[in-house]
């Protein structure tokens, strides 16, 4: 399946509590069109930042994707010092800021 959600743009000085109220309340909005089964299937991936990393966050993501996210401290690590891996290093990063 090949599904793109958002992008989403989150407040600058982004925290835990607001990472998670996205989380609970504003993603399962953003996922309405995206079928049932591509759902089921649907891995999350984060990078480390320290908004991401609470307890109560890896608990959330534990809850609502279970053994389906990549990031620290989760069922699927994300390699230390690995930018390659995130999608939004290669273009939309690049692209926002041309934008503005």
């Amino acid at each position: 399946h090949n599904f793109q959600i958002g992008p989403y743009f989150l407040p600058p000085r982004l925290n835990g509590e607001i990472y998670a109220d996205f989380i609970k309340n504003q993603l399962p909005g953003l996922l309405e069109d995206v079928p049932l089964q591509a759902r089921a299937e649907l891995i999350f991936q984060y990078d480390g930042a320290p908004a991401h990393f609470s307890r109560q966050m890896r608990d959330i993501l534990d809850t609502r994707f279970p053994e389906r996210w990549i990031g620290r401290g989760g069922p699927i690590t994300w390699p230390p010092r690995s930018p390659d891996l995130n999608v939004l290093d290669y273009f939309l990063w690049g692209h926002v800021k041309n934008l503005i």
